[in-house]
C-alpha cells in the first residue's frame, strides 16, 4: 500500500468528527466547568477595601504578572496585571486555579521526620512533626557523616537551578546536580545553541504577527502558556493560517485550518522534504539568507535526496501535500515553525535534535529568526550571578565523574544539568561510585522515565531529603521533609524568558506577613543547612534579600525602589531592534552547524528513524499530551483542576477499538517493554488507528493526596530509561531522554 493510499484511509477515519473530537479532548469540557467552579466558590470581593499585592505566577515558567486581592488576611481573587505587556492583564486557567493549591488542606505544613524504616508504595512513612532546628541539624549531621565516609560526590541534588544550593553542592564537593531538561527541551536547546545563539533556545514568539504557523505537535493552545495562547488566538483572528502535524488531534489541531495526522517519529522526513522543495525551487528569502546565514550551498546539495515522494513513504502524508505546504510556508511571509518543550522536536525521539535542527533551518530559510512574526531572541536585562556579587572562597577539589554520565555530553554538559534518563541506573548499579544521599526539590518520581525504577533508586539511598509543598510520592519515601511556602507567600523578582518582546521584570511580594504554615523558603533552608554543616564561610554576607538587591542595583534600581513600583513591574516597552549578528563561530546563523561538526555530530540534519518500531507484540505508537488545566504532575490534587480533569485515559481510535472489542470507559492494560499500566479507554476519531495517547501527570499513589491518589496511571511507567553506556550509543547532541520512543500493546483488563 502506498503512502498516499495509507493517508487517504486514515484521513477518512480521522475526519469524521474533526472539531468535535478536539473539543472533547479539552476545551469544550474543561472551560465551562472551570468557570462554574470559579463562580460557585468565589468569595465576595470588595475591590475598594481589598489590599492589592503584586506578584507573578509560579505555576509554570511564564511568570505572568498577578494582582492578588487580599481581604481579612485571605486571598480572595487573582487578576492578571494589566501593565504586563506580554500577558496583557490575563492569566491562564492554571494561574487562576492556584488559590486551590495555596489553600489545599493536604499541604505539607511542618517539618517531618520518618519513623518507619521500610519504604515502598504501600508503606506508611509514619511521619512525626519536628522543629525546624531538629530538621536542619538532622540533615546537616547526616550529610557530614556521608561526606566524611564516602566523599561529597556521594550526595546528589535534584532540582531546578538555584544559586544557593549550587554553591552548597560545590562546597560539599559533589558534581551531581540533576535537573529535568533532558526530558523537556535539551534537543531544541542543542539546535539553537549550535546554529544561532551559542546558549539555548528562545522562549518568545511574535506569532501574533505571523501569517502562516506550522506546528509539529506544538500544542500551544492546549498547553495554555498564557502569552503563546494569546499570540496564536490573535494571529488566527487576524487571518493567519494554522497547519498542525500531529498523530493526535490536540486542542491546537482542532482549531487548525489543516490537521495532518503524521506517523509518529517521522516529522524529520517531512521537514527534510520541505527543505528540498524550498531550496530546489529557490523559494527561500534570498536577502536574509545571503546576509545573515552561512551554509546555503551545502544545504541545497544535501537536500536534493530528500524528495516529497521519499518522505511520503515514511510519513503517510502524500507528496503533493508536502510540496504544497512547503510552498505555502515559503510564500506566505512571515511564516514560522514554533517549538516548545515536549512537542515533536522535544526530547521524544532519538531523531528529535535533528528535527529541531531542521526546524531552525526552515525558519532561517524564510527569514523569521529574530524578526517580526518569528522567534525573538532574549532582550532581557543582564543580571550578575551569585559569584559576581558574593565571590566565594576556594572550593574543595571534587571528582568530575557524575552518576548520570552528563559530564560526557560534549555540548549539553556546559549549560544544562543532568540526565533523568540515566540517573536511576547510576544509583542502582553504583556507577561510577555509590550515592548515599539526595536532596530533592520540586520533583516527583512520576516525572522520571521508568518511574518504578527511579523509585527503587531513591529507596536504595541511605538518606533522602525532600523539599515540597504537597505530599507527593517522593515525599512518602523521604527521611526528612522540608515544607516550602506557596509562591504567593514569598518575595522575589523575575527576569522573564517568555517576555523578551517586552522585557519587564516582575516583583513578587508575600500576600500576608506570615505564612499559612510553618514553612521556609528554599534559599533560607540552604543557608541554615550550610551553617550547620560548618560551611558558612561560603555564604559570608549572603542573604536572599541582599542578593536580589545587588542584582537590581546592577541594572539601575533596587529592591526598595522596585517594591514601591505602582505597577509591580520594571522596564519600559522597547522598540524591536533586529539582531545583525548571532552568537556562532561565524557570527551568522549557521545552516551548516560547525559546532556540531566540531564534536563529531552531523552538521546537517540527516535522516534518522526513531528507535523503536511497531511489532506484532507492540503494534501501537505512543504519544503524550497534557490536560489544559494541569501543570505536569503538580496540580492533580488541586480541587478545581481535579473536578475538571480527575484522571487520564488510554486515548485510541474508535474504529480500531471496535475491531479489538474495546468500548469507551473499559479498563485496559497498556504495556511497553518495561512495564504495564491499567487505566480507562477513551475512544475518539481524532487519533491515528496505530497510536495511543496517554495524558501526563496522573497515577499518583500517595495516600496523603486525598483527591489525586489512585486516579489514572503514570505514563512514565511505560518509558524506558538507559544506562550511561546505552545512552552514549544514541549519539544525540541534544542528549534527549527519548520520552515517547517506545511502542505499546493494549488489551481489555
Amino acid at each position: 500500500m502506498s503512502g498516499r493510499e495509507r493517508f487517504k484511509l486514515d484521513r477518512r477515519d480521522f475526519i469524521k468528527t474533526t472539531v468535535g473530537a478536539g473539543l472533547a479532548a479539552g476545551v469544550g469540557l474543561g472551560v465551562p466547568k472551570f468557570v462554574r467552579a470559579q463562580e460557585q466558590d468565589a468569595l465576595p470581593l470588595n475591590e475598594e477595601s481589598a489590599k492589592v499585592v503584586p506578584s507573578f505566577c509560579g505555576v509554570c515558567s511564564g511568570g505572568c504578572a498577578i494582582q492578588a486581592y487580599v481581604q481579612n488576611g485571605r486571598v480572595v481573587h487573582l487578576k492578571g496585571n494589566p501593565h504586563d505587556q506580554a500577558a496583557t492583564g490575563r492569566l491562564c486557567v492554571k494561574g487562576y486555579n492556584t488559590l486551590e493549591t495555596l489553600y489545599d488542606p493536604d499541604r505539607v505544613k511542618q517539618p517531618m521526620k520518618r519513623t518507619n524504616p521500610n519504604k515502598g508504595e504501600n508503606e506508611d512513612p509514619k511521619f512525626v512533626e519536628i522543629s525546624w532546628e531538629e530538621a536542619i541539624e538532622t540533615v546537616a549531621e547526616k550529610f557530614n557523616e556521608i561526606r566524611e565516609e564516602y566523599g561529597g560526590h556521594a550526595i546528589s541534588f535534584f532540582h531546578r537551578s538555584h544559586p544557593f544550593s549550587e554553591r552548597l553542592g560545590r562546597a560539599i564537593g559533589t558534581p551531581n546536580f540533576i535537573a529535568h531538561q533532558s526530558t523537556c527541551f535539551t534537543t531544541q536547546e542543542a539546535a539553537w545553541h549550535a546554529m544561532v545563539t551559542g546558549s539555548g533556545k528562545p522562549w518568545t514568539y511574535d506569532l501574533e504577527n505571523t501569517k502562516y504557523i506550522l506546528s509539529f505537535g506544538c500544542d500551544l493552545l492546549g498547553k495554555a502558556k498564557n502569552m503563546h495562547m494569546q499570540n496564536v488566538t490573535n494571529a488566527l483572528r487576524k487571518g493567519a493560517k494554522l497547519v498542525v502535524l500531529d498523530p493526535y488531534q490536540s486542542i491546537t489541531a482542532s482549531k487548525a485550518h489543516e490537521w495532518i495526522p503524521i506517523k509518529p517519529g517521522t516529522d524529520l522526513a517531512f521537514t527534510l522534504a520541505m527543505i528540498h522543495v524550498i531550496t530546489q525551487e529557490k523559494l527561500y528569502d534570498k536577502e536574509f539568507v545571503e546576509k545573515y546565514t552561512t551554509g546555503i550551498e551545502e544545504v541545497i546539495s544535501f537536500a536534493r535526496r530528500y524528495t516529497p515522494e521519499w518522505a511520503e513513504e515514511l510519513t503517510d502524508v502524500p507528496a503533493d501535500v508536502i510540496r504544497r505546504i512547503a510552498r505555502e510556508f515559503a510564500q506566505t511571509p512571515p511564516a514560522h515553525i514554533p517549538s516548545h518543550k515536549r512537542d515533536a522536536a522535544g526530547p521524544n525521539y532519538v531523531n528529535s535534535t535533528k528535527l529541531a535542527q531542521s526546524q531552525v533551518l526552515l525558519n532561517a530559510l524564510v527569514g523569521t529568526i529574530d524578526r517580526p512574526g518569528g522567534a525573538m531572541l532574549p532582550r532581557n536585562p543582564r543580571l550578575p550571578g551569585m559569584d559576581a556579587i558574593f565571590p566565594p572562597p576556594a572550593f574543595p577539589d571534587m571528582v568530575t565523574k557524575r552518576i548520570d554520565g552528563w559530564d560526557e555530553e560534549p555540548i549539553m554538559h556546559t549549560y544544562y544539568r543532568g540526565n533523568m534518563a540515566t540517573v536511576a541506573d547510576g544509583i542502582l548499579n553504583e556507577k561510577p561510585y555509590p550515592v548515599k544521599a539526595a536532596l530533592v526539590r520540586g520533583y516527583n518520581t512520576l516525572t522520571f522515565p521508568n518511574a518504578k525504577r527511579m523509585t527503587e533508586a531513591f529507596k536504595k539511598l541511605d538518606f533522602l531529603v525532600v523539599c515540597e509543598i504537597i505530599p507527593t510520592e517522593l515525599v512518602q519515601l523521604a527521611d526528612i521533609v522540608f515544607p516550602e511556602p506557596h509562591f504567593l507567600e514569598t518575595s522575589s523578582f523575575a527576569n522573564r524568558g517568555y517576555h523578551s518582546m517586552y522585557p519587564q521584570l516582575a516583583i513578587r511580594l508575600p500576600v500576608s506577613e506570615t505564612s499559612l504554615h510553618n514553612t521556609k523558603g528554599f534559599g533560607s533552608i540552604i543557608l541554615e543547612l550550610a551553617d550547620k554543616m560548618g560551611l558558612g564561610r561560603y555564604f559570608e554576607g549572603v542573604s536572599g534579600g541582599k542578593f536580589d538587591d545587588e542584582r537590581l542595583k546592577a541594572i539601575g534600581t533596587s529592591w526598595e525602589e522596585f517594591k514601591q513600583s505602582p505597577t509591580g513591574l520594571w522596564g519600559d516597552e522597547q522598540a524591536l531592534e533586529p539582531r545583525e549578528e548571532f552568537n556562532t563561530p561565524s557570527g551568522k546563523i549557521e545552516l551548516y552547524a560547525t559546532v556540531f561538526e566540531k564534536y563529531g555530530f552531523d552538521p546537517l540534519p540527516t535522516w534518522q528513524p526513531k528507535l523503536e518500531m511497531p511489532s506484532e507484540e507492540y503494534p501501537f505508537y505512543f504519544v503524550i499530551n497534557r490536560p489544559i488545566v494541569h501543570k505536569m504532575a503538580a496540580t492533580q490534587n488541586n480541587r478545581i483542576a481535579h473536578e475538571i480533569s480527575p484522571e487520564n485515559h488510554a486515548v485510541m481510535n474508535a474504529d480500531k477499538a471496535a475491531e479489538m472489542g474495546i468500548k469507551d470507559g473499559d479498563e485496559v492494560i497498556v504495556k511497553s517493554k518495561v512495564n504495564e499500566v491499567k487505566l480507562k479507554a477513551r475512544l475518539i476519531q481524532g487519533i491515528r488507528p496505530d497510536t495511543i495517547m496517554i495524558e501526563h501527570g496522573f497515577g499518583h499513589r500517595s495516600k496523603a493526596l486525598r483527591l489525586a491518589d489512585g486516579k489514572g496511571a503514570n505514563d512514565g511507567d511505560l518509558i524506558p530509561d538507559f544506562s550511561v553506556e546505552e545512552f552514549k550509543k544514541l549519539r544525540d547532541p541534544g542528549a534527549g531522554a527519548c520520552m515517547t520512543d517506545v511502542c505499546l500493546s493494549i488489551r481489555k483488563a
